[in-house]
Formats: structure tokens, C-alpha cells, sequence
């Protein structure tokens, strides 16, 4: 009974080291990943983007042909919500571009951001209806600047504490002092407006992380794209990724008037196969533990796919890097682990061509536990063991409890032997 009590302590213990791991900034392995087709696009919708996940649906946005300011005149993306098997359970339109999508699990509902460039404004998706809720920014984050009109919103970040952050894309870095640019606002939903506040600007000080000096510089951002609040590094971290910049931008004490900032300049592990050039990265997603790692890919075949991040060390950020567009630097497009140190992006091998959003599911939530079994896309024969640590949990479990209630009725029998008459 000690022997089978001690066991069923030393699993849950086990499970329990698994399910809640250390993260931490080491050095990333890179690792050997098995991609499986979550869900195909639907009939009508292409160019999938950005991913959330709210309750245990998942939600994907389709861009299809709308441009990064909305146009031309009637464009609209749409918002699918999948289940657990990749089975369409909602539609939603947004017209125009829909670049920033997040879910507001305190509220219930899923942010977006329609047209980064240009006639930007916040859309709300409230499940159970049909039509998303639409809000004007105040103050309009388009500028008149060097370059003419431009500035929208794109990635959407929610912190611990419910607060929202949406990256200023396309600002205006050149504007004469003191108009310094905001980077990121905190985003507060009023009526039918949505209040926007900087948090830091484009060309705020950061000390720069890889350099040989720990001087602060200018970060000069000229192109403020997603974003990823890691609720698990220094206490709260928002890092906005810059990706025409090649950089990632570090903000901690988010609370205070000026947030403590860092820069990590992106550099290529290996040279891209069409000139030199640094990395331009869409979207972020760190992998704490056991659960799946969800991969939106814009190329041809227009799939969500789902990776097992069992065997993948906790604390990895994994980067995606599109094929490049007209006027990006000439990358090799792949998904990527990315240095946290020396800002060192290195490539994973998968049969993506495109990769776009990124979304870590942990082990323990729904929509993980329907993806077993799905066949492979890359060149591995593998297994695939969604959930493999609860399944081997559970089975220790039950063997132990099934030991002990075999042995116990021999042990009374035994007992009731030795009573003296």
C-alpha cells in the first residue's frame, strides 16, 4: 500500500515538473519539428495572417485581397473560429485588412486590428453573434509626416492584468522634434471609441543587448508589427518585434511613466540563399512546456498546422519569417528559433513556405487533445504523442491503484490469520 501510495505521489510529481516548467533566456536548441495539417482554408477566404485562441475555439483571419489600407472599396477579411478538429464553426467579416487578432479572455472576446497602413479602426467579435462591433481610434494613429498620410494598428498583446497592447504600424520616424512617434499604445474601449495612449515612442533610448556597449541609442522603429507579452520573463515583458528594422524591442515595468526598454538587433544564423541581408520576422510565440505549437502558412497551400512541442525545450521562441514581399530584404522564408541573447535567428526545417501567426496552446487545453493520429507532412515517421506525459500519468495511475487493491485483500486475510482465537 506504501509502495503504491508512493507511486501514484511520485507521478503526480512528475506531471507536475512537466506541466509547469522553468522558462528561462538559455541558448535555443534547434529543434526537430512534425508538422500536421490543422485546418485548410474554406471556400472564398485566403491569405491567412494572425492567430488567437478564446475558450476552445481557435480563430484565424483571412486577409483574402485586401490591401494594407483597406482599399479597394468594399475588401473585406474574413475571421473563422475552428474547433478542436479544425471544423469551421463561425464566420466573421471584417471589412478591410484584418492584420491584429488576440483574444480578451477577461471580456470574452476577440480583439482585431483592420488596416495597418492606413484608415485604421478596431473591430470586437463577441462569440454567439454574428456581426463584429466596430470602434474608431482616438486619437487617429495616422500622421501627416515626410512621406505624406500613413499610420495604422497591427499585432494586439493582452497582459496578465487585462491590459491591451496594439503596435503603431507604419509611423512616421522622421517627423521633427518633438514629435517622436508613438511604437505601442495601451488600447481602453469607451462607447464606440477606442482610446489610444502611447506607451513608448519610435525613437525612445534602448540599451541595445547584443552590443559591445551598454550604451542607450535612438531605436529609430520604422516598422512596429507583432507583438507577445511572456507573462513568465523579468516579471512581464512586452517584446515588439520591428520587422522591417530587424529588431526586437524589450519593455518591462510596463506600470511606470517611461517603461524600462531594451533592443536585440536580429541577425541570420545562415545567410539568406539570395544576398546578405537580416532577418525580417512577422510574428513571436515562446513554447513553456508540453501542448502544440499552431502555425498559420500564407504560401500556396493556405493550411494551419500543428506542431507537438513535447520534446521542445521550455522557454524557446520560436519567429516566422514570410517569403518576402516586394521591397523586404531577400530572406529565406521558414520558421526559426530566435536568440534571446545574441539576437542569432536560426531556421527550422518544415515544409512551410510562408509562415505568418503563431500561437502556443498548453498541454492541458482542449484543443489539443483531437490532433493525434492526424498524418505527418514532414519526412519523419514518427509518432506523433499529443499529450504523451498526461496519457503516461494516467496509466501509472491506475496500475499502481490496481496493484494496491490486489494486494489488499491478501494482506487481510493474512492479518485475520494471526488474531488469536
Amino acid at each position: 500500500m506504501r509502495r503504491a501510495g508512493f507511486s501514484v505521489l511520485a507521478l503526480a510529481a512528475v506531471f507536475a515538473v512537466v506541466a509547469v516548467p522553468e522558462v528561462s533566456q538559455a541558448t535555443p536548441v534547434v529543434p526537430t519539428v512534425h508538422p500536421v495539417m490543422f485546418a485548410r482554408h474554406p471556400a472564398g477566404a485566403s491569405k491567412p495572417d494572425d492567430i488567437t485562441r478564446l475558450g476552445d475555439l481557435l480563430y484565424i483571419t483571412y486577409q483574402n485581397d485586401a490591401g494594407k489600407d483597406g482599399t479597394p472599396a468594399g475588401s473585406f477579411s474574413t475571421v473563422i473560429a475552428y474547433d478542436s478538429t479544425g471544423r469551421t464553426v463561425a464566420k466573421y467579416t471584417i471589412p478591410g485588412r484584418c492584420d491584429g487578432l488576440t483574444a480578451d479572455p477577461r471580456n470574452n472576446r476577440v480583439l482585431a486590428t483592420a488596416n495597418e497602413d492606413l484608415n485604421s479602426s478596431l473591430f470586437v467579435i463577441h462569440p454567439g453573434t454574428s456581426a463584429p462591433v466596430h470602434y474608431t481610434y482616438s486619437p487617429d494613429p495616422a500622421q501627416h509626416g515626410s512621406d505624406g498620410k500613413n499610420g495604422g494598428t497591427d499585432s494586439i498583446s493582452v497582459a496578465a492584468n487585462g491590459k491591451v497592447y496594439v503596435a503603431h504600424s507604419n509611423p512616421d520616424p522622421k517627423l521633427p522634434a518633438p514629435n517622436n512617434a508613438p511604437a505601442v499604445y495601451t488600447l481602453k474601449l469607451t462607447g464606440s471609441t477606442a482610446q489610444l495612449t502611447p506607451v513608448f515612442r519610435v525613437n525612445d533610448p534602448a540599451t541595445v543587448i547584443n552590443a559591445a556597449t551598454a550604451a542607450a541609442k535612438p531605436m529609430g522603429l520604422t516598422d512596429p508589427d507583432s507583438n507577445e507579452f511572456l507573462p513568465n520573463l523579468h516579471g512581464g515583458t512586452l517584446i515588439q518585434g520591428a520587422q522591417g528594422d530587424s529588431k526586437l524591442v524589450f519593455a518591462t515595468n510596463l506600470n511606470a511613466a517611461l517603461p524600462t526598454l531594451k533592443q536585440l538587433d536580429l541577425t541570420n544564423a545562415t545567410p539568406p540563399k539570395h544576398g546578405a541581408a537580416t532577418p525580417q520576422l512577422d510574428d513571436l510565440a515562446q513554447v513553456t512546456g508540453p501542448g502544440t505549437l499552431y502555425v498559420v502558412d500564407q504560401g500556396p497551400s493556405a493550411w494551419i498546422y500543428a506542431i507537438n512541442t513535447a520534446d521542445i525545450a521550455p522557454g524557446t521562441v520560436f519567429a516566422s519569417q514570410p517569403n518576402p514581399s516586394k521591397g523586404d530584404l531577400p530572406n529565406d522564408p521558414s520558421l526559426a528559433v530566435v536568440d534571446l541573447k545574441t539576437g542569432a535567428v536560426t531556421h527550422v526545417r518544415t515544409p512551410l513556405t510562408s509562415p505568418k501567426g503563431l500561437l502556443f496552446v498548453p498541454a492541458a487545453a482542449k484543443t489539443t487533445t483531437s490532433l493525434a493520429g492526424m498524418p505527418s507532412t514532414s519526412s519523419s515517421n514518427a509518432p506523433l504523442l499529443y499529450g504523451a506525459g498526461f496519457i503516461v500519468v494516467i496509466l501509472g495511475a491506475g496500475f499502481a491503484l490496481l496493484m494496491w487493491r490486489r494486494q489488499r485483500p491478501s494482506v487481510t486475510r493474512s492479518r485475520t490469520a494471526q488474531r488469536p482465537l
